[in-house]
């Protein structure tokens, strides 16, 4: 069955096509947000609440667009709902900024993306993934971040500009 026929029987009430749809993007979207979140249990609930979401709004899918940039759209929105919950909490607890956990750093050293994040905002973060692993035209980066294509080419150069000055980063992400 084509992704297109899944989703249509999925709008349709059949539980299985949808599963079928979560096990293609699950592994794709959760790399996406376990770079994004400031744990794993965080990219968990996002993925989690990404396709609950996804299944209670699923009408609401445009077809001119792939399914993986609508599902990246809503874990975007997560995320932003997460970050603004995340920051209040820790700024009532301490005034401090969150930290991404040591523990999940030392597993993951050899993924240069967690290195990326260090040098980059969050939304050149989201470009540069966008753009190299999900390869994604600037047409659906847009319609993704809500921006115009021209914001996207713009960004996307600043944030290549930034990783230059550490050329490692740069040769790592150029062979990728």
């Amino acid at each position: 069955m084509t992704e297109q026929q899944l989703i249509s029987q999925a709008q349709q009430g059949a539980t299985d096509c949808f599963s079928q749809l979560v096990a293609s993007y699950q592994s794709r979207l959760y790399s996406y947000l376990l770079g994004r979140c400031h744990n794993a249990f965080d990219a968990d609930d996002v993925l989690q609440e990404t396709f609950i979401n996804a299944y209670r709004y699923l009408d609401s899918y445009d077809a001119r667009w792939q399914f993986s940039t609508w599902l990246f759209t809503i874990a975007r929105r997560l995320l932003g709902q997460l970050k603004t919950v995340y920051h209040v909490t820790l700024d009532a607890l301490s005034g401090r900024e969150p930290a991404i956990e040591n523990d999940l750093l030392a597993l993951d050293r050899n993924n240069f993306w967690r290195l990326i994040k260090r040098d980059v905002s969050a939304r050149q973060y989201d470009l540069l993934w966008f753009f190299y692993v999900e390869q994604y035209t600037i047409k659906d980066i847009a319609h993704i971040m809500k921006q115009s294509e021209s914001w996207v080419k713009t960004n996307l150069h600043r944030g290549k500009m930034t990783l230059s000055n550490n050329r490692e980063l740069a040769a790592l992400l150029e062979h990728n």
